[in-house]
């Protein structure tokens, strides 16, 4: 499936995270953290559900461990909470179309993974939480994940 058909096929799914995701913004943006960080899960899991497509979403990289171990667990470059979160505070009003521009961001960023050991992905997680993560780049490193071209 070429990127532009994959686009639309996310699209779809995207008109009702776009509808979710404005719909509930204002209460977002007021609620207490604990409240926040409910919401931030809940859009954090539908972004997780949009399609998949891994000759368009996979980065073509695997850790050496992952490799050595023959181990093949799919680590996101962008934590679904912090995609969540930079959705949510998005200025939508100046987005003239939200589905699309939505789907744009999980081909090119959100949707996008590695793969890594199990051990590493959990491994990853502190590097990856709110207030903590800054890049892949950063948390792959701290983590001590080695990221190599992945030859089939």
């Amino acid at each position: 499936m070429d990127q532009k058909t994959f686009i639309k096929k996310v699209q779809q799914k995207a008109d009702s995270l776009a509808a979710l995701i404005i719909g509930i913004q204002k209460h977002y943006l007021s609620a207490p953290p604990a409240n926040r960080r409910f919401i931030e899960t809940t859009i954090g899991a539908a972004i997780w559900y949009l399609p998949k497509n891994k000759e368009l979403l996979f980065t073509g990289m695997i850790s050496e461990k992952a490799l050595m171990l023959g181990e093949r667990s799919e680590e996101h470059l962008f934590p679904r909470k912090i995609a969540a979160q930079e959705l949510l505070g998005k200025n939508w009003s100046e987005i003239k179309d939200p589905s699309f521009h939505i789907a744009k961001l999980f081909v090119s960023k959100y949707g996008r993974y590695n793969y890594v050991s199990k051990a590493e992905n959990r491994k990853l997680i502190k590097f990856q939480k709110s207030g903590v993560f800054t890049n892949p780049d950063d948390a792959y490193s701290e983590a001590g994940v080695v990221l190599i071209r992945y030859h089939r």
